[in-house]
């Protein structure tokens, strides 16, 4: 009966069932297991794109500096007890940017940084198995600029061409690419169903 005294209306549900609830709960629980790996591994990997483009960020902006200042700019990478972090340099005295001035303060500085301290569980590391982004053969090498391991940038625009590797805490991996004539970065992904390097 409805509140004004007729026949309740026909073909609506009285209610959900404890039986019907209990399957309503079970699918979505089972829903949740299934997707919170693929939720997880898309975290992971979108980490490791930040990281990889916040470096490719620096690397432009150095160049930006450079450009501006007619002085030299560069990303200085130093590998502290196993762990790379780096800083970005200004040449202050007209010959570059060199560790020598680094160290005496001729070369103006910001204070270095650790990739895993901005974006938790991502370093700059490589799998030595995995081949360059050119086809050639892989390195335990994770920073890949000369013996020096600094990224250098000209007042002209260009730069010394190299490479910076990233990884996720998962193992998906990045590469910072600079392009030496150019002075252009960019970010590479490595899909491992497809072995090869794709721009992201």
């Amino acid at each position: 009966m409805d509140p004004a005294g007729g026949a309740a209306p026909r073909g609506l549900p009285a209610g959900v069932s404890l039986v019907e609830l209990t399957i309503a709960i079970a699918l979505m629980a089972t829903t949740a297991a299934i997707s919170a790996p693929v939720f997880a591994a898309s975290m992971d990997a979108g980490r490791g794109r930040q990281a990889a483009q916040y470096i490719a960020a620096q690397c432009r902006g150095a160049r930006t500096d450079a450009v501006a200042r007619s002085a030299s700019a560069a990303i200085v990478f130093d590998q502290v007890g196993g762990a790379w972090r780096f800083q970005r340099c200004v040449d202050g005295n007209g010959n570059g940017v060199r560790r020598v001035d680094i160290t005496r303060g001729r070369d103006a500085c910001q204070p270095a940084v650790s990739l895993t301290t901005l974006f938790a569980g991502v370093s700059i590391a490589v799998d030595a198995s995995l081949p360059d982004p050119d086809g050639g053969t892989g390195s335990a090498d994770a920073v890949r600029f000369g013996a020096s391991d600094i990224a250098s940038f000209s007042s002209s625009g260009t730069a010394t061409a190299g490479t910076v590797y990233v990884r996720s805490a998962g193992g998906v991996q990045f590469a910072v690419r600079v392009a030496g004539v150019t002075g252009r970065t960019r970010v590479l992904q490595y899909e491992a169903a497809r072995h090869q390097w794709t721009e992201v």
